[in-house]
């Protein structure tokens, strides 16, 4: 594996801002501005390496654009994606915390020609925590396929921000994964989300407190805060387990399964136990609670430690005793 990355990047060709050629290689390492825009052609490859960045003017993607880890790619003006009717597939990746800043507006190609020759896709492929922030227009082409796709670890998620119009073509769907959290600032037509972690249209961070990254703003007509957003967002850390002999055993546990001798006994320090591969533990569901607790909020008097699934914030929220908090994963100190 060492001796076939050292092959790969002995073929890349260092990006100073030349123009690219069909089928080829480039790397940028370090940061690269440019008043220019700048064309990836088909078959072509250009890699912003960790930690790299790159500005321009604009940029067409008829090959691949592959942002690796903390990097960033900006662009004062319009980005394409994709060549209609091409046959020819183009992506642009994101690597963990990378992002791309876009002034301008956003255009898919389709090169399928609306399913015609399937196989051919133009995609943005979003790594954990990643985030694209369009400031302008944004319109997806095509009908038969998502334009973001999530291809981060499977508890991330990944920012996708549109603060002007969103369009599609009536039957467009934006993406199927759930990591995908949408922000739609501005009115969105012919396109839904699908699967997508959805917060629009015309979103603000009071419609959507549980969906909304710190470091946004609400207003819609201020851009360039990728970076903010990215740096706000808490990576996962995992820290070993204590070692040492547990104080005691699990006694009690429920299971749909063909129960083993040694369950749920082989589980140390639990009190209840619950077992399936098929089904799911349903906690309460209320409407909606707030942070503080308000009159008319579906708990009236809640109790510190109390459990409720927030329907209107879509979140598992937790009353320490002052506040309702959405439960999410940090570092286990």
């Amino acid at each position: 594996m060492a001796l076939f990355y050292g092959i790969a990047h002995a073929q890349c060709t260092a990006y100073t801002g030349q123009a690219m050629l069909p089928g080829e290689t480039y790397c940028l390492n370090g940061n690269l501005t440019l008043t220019n825009d700048i064309t990836i052609p088909q078959d072509a490859l250009l890699i912003i390496e960790p930690l790299g960045s790159l500005t321009v003017k604009g940029i067409t993607v008829t090959g691949n654009l592959e942002i690796r880890e903390k990097a960033s790619v900006k662009s004062e003006g319009a980005i394409l994606i994709g060549a209609f009717g091409s046959q020819k597939s183009s992506k642009v990746k994101l690597g963990t915390k990378a992002y791309l800043s876009l002034v301008g507006s956003v255009s898919q190609g389709d090169p399928s020609f609306f399913g015609t020759y399937p196989g051919s896709m133009s995609t943005i492929d979003m790594g954990t925590y990643s985030v694209v922030e369009i400031c302008g227009t944004f319109n997806q082409q095509s009908t038969t396929y998502p334009f973001v796709n999530y291809v981060g670890a499977p508890l991330g998620k990944a920012y996708c921000i549109a603060k002007a119009q969103v369009s599609g073509g009536g039957t467009s769907i934006l993406s199927n994964d759930s990591q995908i959290v949408a922000i739609a600032m501005n009115t969105v037509t012919g396109l839904s989300p699908g699967n997508a972690s959805f917060c629009g249209p015309n979103a603000t961070q009071a419609s959507c407190p549980a969906l909304w990254p710190a470091g946004l703003p609400d207003d819609n007509s201020v851009c360039g805060f990728a970076d903010e957003v990215v740096h706000e967002l808490d990576e996962y850390c995992t820290k070993p387990p204590v070692s040492g002999t547990p104080d005691g055993f699990t006694r009690m546990g429920i299971t749909v399964q063909k129960k083993a001798d040694s369950w749920p006994g082989n589980i140390p320090n639990g009190f209840l136990a619950l077992e399936s591969k098929t089904k799911g533990f349903v906690i309460t569901r209320v409407q909606h609670v707030s942070q503080t607790p308000q009159p008319g909020d579906a708990v009236a008097e809640p109790k510190e430690g109390m459990i409720v699934y927030d329907i209107q914030d879509s979140c598992v929220k937790l009353f320490n005793g002052t506040q309702w908090k959405c439960i999410e994963r940090s570092c286990n100190d």
